[in-house]
């Protein structure tokens, strides 16, 4: 170990000697095989401890510290340039006192530990000149180190779940112990954190061109917006974020343009007339009536032209290395052919998110391409001119502010955009408003999801033809017509969902709406009466020679798989009165009546099964003081049972609105003597059928209830 130990610092010095060291992958390469170095040293240390290193044959001390200097002189070379002034210093003056020492000097030991420190100093003076040649290199070092400690702490975290979250900064859609594809993205985003932070290489110039530290200043911003400001400006107003956004790029790609050195006038002028074609499409946008297709197509394609040409550009300029102009052809196109690839398909595997990772190395060519106009190389010299600032700040009133002087509520928000959920709350009563106000109003909603979870309209559908349908569904004259015109528009959204929309765009349509609703309830309502009483008027008390205390003959509207229930319905203790579908244990259960046959009675709650389903049948109720006579003539079941009520109340339900199962009239309630034990006598037959009226019942029930504390169940007469 101690052999390899000592010639991995000869192999860093011959590796740093290299041209390739130049470039930023040499650097980046260099700096992790001094690190590797670094810990080799330390373990090789760590396992000699205090040894004094020992020469094959005798040498005399002035040779050690003479081959000592010659070391220095050749290994640190490299870097010397790059170190401080007080290490340089500190270097000198120990190589002008070890010349002095005499041949014969007893100070072999301190040779030894200056010979074993250099190895040492030459890893650490590496590493110290890769951060010191760039002006923020030490903040920039340590940002990169922090993230990466984050991404080696969320490895070691909860077994590593958020590591994928940290190492990519961004959405990882699987939790499938994904780890390789994260730590190279990982390490993609450190890098590119190195690049944009660590500023530009020292020596810089000394005086730039006004126009090239405007570019620079545009640069930055156009990064810093990338990664944060535009976000943060989409939350407060995606119109102004809209707006600042191409600003930027219109003024930078003026500059940027103007700026490049090698190319031709006529090289500019496509240039420039590409990104022009780009901002003047994105900027017309919300005025011109173009399918969205159609502008934003034109503004990406144009604005694609105008990157590549740029980046062309910088690779006949001698101040763009070779690396940044490979970074910006890899930002550019890569994720252009993919998408191609891809022909519409949403996908979230690795290659996308490593495509996705590659998208965002438009920020580091921006950063790079600021960095290297800091310092001009022999012989490049940036063109400018006095009308620069000039024309640039005509171009930008004139091709970006038609976009900011749009309003938040605005066409250029809503035309050809997908909804701002944000607008529902701020929506005020359409009463009051103006014509202008309600037309916003209306795209609010249009353009919002429905409770079917899509657009209103088509996202694709210009306001103006939005607008359009919505006059013409307000001059039809019910829901069913505005509902078809709304389904060939290809809209989604259901009948009260449109009539709030519409409200906006024609007041009073809620109201109509409202009325026209109200005569439908109440036609149906007749309907529903008429029918009830029709079916009431086929039914008769079957015992009419005894008067009960109460009593009430009804139709009984039987539902799917028939059954019936007599129950307390205030009693508190349970869960769902008149529930017989074994909601409460403590109730009557109609599985329970089934399969005794006819009834079942537990607590306050009685489950009676019917022959019939479907359809009505006829029901008697009678409630006494005491307990009648036993009449059994005529009936083709007779069961009695004991029931209690809690509240005082025993009732049978009537018929719902919407509902499938009741009593078709009023009854009267069955526990004429208030809260105590009752018995419920059931008396069940069927009826013919009556060819002259075939909807008349076929069934036929008759409820006798009186007071009684039995709880025995009697059968009188049983099924026959």
């Amino acid at each position: 170990m101690a052999a390899a130990g000592a010639r991995t610092p000869g192999q860093l010095t011959a590796w740093a000697s290299a041209p390739a060291a130049k470039s930023i992958g040499g650097q980046v390469t260099l700096l992790a095989a001094a690190l590797a170095a670094a810990a080799a040293v330390g373990l090789t240390a760590q396992a000699s401890g205090s040894a004094i290193e020992r020469p094959d044959q005798p040498t005399r001390c002035g040779d050690r510290v003479h081959a000592t200097t010659v070391r220095l002189e050749r290994d640190l070379s490299v870097v010397w340039l790059h170190l401080p002034n007080p290490v340089r210093a500190e270097i000198t003056s120990g190589r002008a006192d070890t010349e002095a020492w005499p041949p014969s000097c007893s100070t072999r030991v301190l040779a030894d530990r200056l010979g074993r420190s250099n190895k040492i100093i030459r890893i650490v003076a590496l590493l110290r000149a890769a951060v010191a040649h760039y002006r923020f290199g030490r903040p920039a070092a340590v940002a990169v180190a922090l993230y990466l400690t984050a991404a080696a702490i969320a490895a070691g975290y909860d077994g590593g779940r958020w590591f994928a979250v940290v190492a990519t900064a961004g959405f990882w859609p699987w939790d499938d112990g994904a780890r390789l594809l994260p730590a190279v993205i990982g390490v993609v985003n450190a890098w590119a954190l190195w690049q944009i932070l660590r500023g530009p290489a020292s020596p810089r110039a000394g005086v730039l061109p006004r126009e090239v530290v405007w570019l620079r200043r545009l640069l930055y911003a156009d990064v810093a917006g990338d990664l944060l400001l535009w976000e943060l400006l989409d939350n407060v107003s995606d119109v102004a974020e809209y707006a600042a956004s191409w600003a930027v790029w219109t003024a930078t790609m003026f500059l940027l343009v103007r700026a490049l050195a090698g190319v031709s006038a006529r090289f500019r002028i496509i240039a420039l007339g590409l990104g022009l074609t780009g901002v003047l499409a994105a900027a017309l946008r919300p005025f011109v009536e173009v399918p969205l297709l159609t502008a934003s197509l034109l503004a990406a394609m144009a604005t694609l032209g105008c990157k590549a040409m740029i980046i062309a550009g910088q690779g006949r300029d001698g101040r763009f290395s070779a690396v940044t102009v490979a970074i910006g052809w890899t930002a550019l196109l890569v994720p252009q052919v993919y998408s191609l690839l891809q022909a519409g398909r949403v996908t979230f595997d690795g290659l996308s998110l490593a495509v996705h990772a590659l998208d965002g190395l438009i920020v580091v060519w921006a950063a790079r391409t600021a960095h290297e106009l800091a310092a001009p190389r022999p012989g490049v010299a940036a063109p400018g001119g006095t009308r620069t600032p000039r024309l640039l700040a005509a171009a930008v009133v004139v091709l970006v502010l038609p976009i900011t002087v749009v309003g938040a509520e605005r066409d250029a928000r809503l035309t050809y955009t997908a909804a701002d959920a944000s607008c529902r709350d701020r929506l005020r009563p359409a009463a009051g408003l103006g014509p202008a106000e309600r037309r916003r109003s209306f795209l609010c909603l249009a353009r919002g999801e429905t409770f079917a979870a899509d657009t209103m309209f088509p996202e694709d559908l210009a306001d103006q033809r939005i607008l359009a349908y919505g006059g013409q569904l307000c001059a039809l004259p019910g829901d069913r017509e505005r509902h078809a015109l709304h389904k060939r528009a290809g809209g989604t959204a259901d009948t009260i969902e449109l009539a709030a929309a519409l409200e906006y765009l024609c007041p009073g349509i809620v109201a109509r709406q409202n009325a026209d609703a109200h005569r439908r309830q109440a036609e149906r309502d007749r309907q529903e009466a008429a029918w009830k009483a029709e079916a009431n008027a086929r039914c008769a008390d079957p015992w009419p020679g005894v008067r009960a205390r109460r009593q009430g003959t009804a139709a009984y509207m039987l539902s799917e798989g028939g059954g019936y229930a007599v129950f307390d319905d205030r009693d508190d203790s349970a869960a769902e009165p008149g529930d017989i579908y074994g909601g409460d244990g403590e109730a009557a259960d109609i599985f329970d009546a089934i399969e005794d046959g006819f009834i079942d009675a537990a607590g306050s709650s009685a489950a009676i099964v019917t022959y019939e389903e479907n359809s009505a049948m006829c029901l008697t109720v009678k409630a006494f003081d005491s307990a009648p006579r036993l009449r059994l003539t005529g009936w083709d079941q007779v069961v009695e049972v004991g029931i209690a009520s809690r509240s005082g109340r025993l009732v049978v339900p009537t018929y719902p609105k919407g509902g499938d199962s009741g009593a078709a009239g009023p009854l009267p309630g069955l526990a004429v003597a208030g809260p105590g034990h009752y018995r419920l006598r059931v008396h069940a037959r069927t009826l013919p059928w009556d060819e002259n009226d075939p909807d008349a019942p076929l069934e036929e029930h008759l409820l006798v209830v009186y007071p009684g504390r039995s709880t025995d169940k009697v059968v009188y007469r049983p099924p026959g």
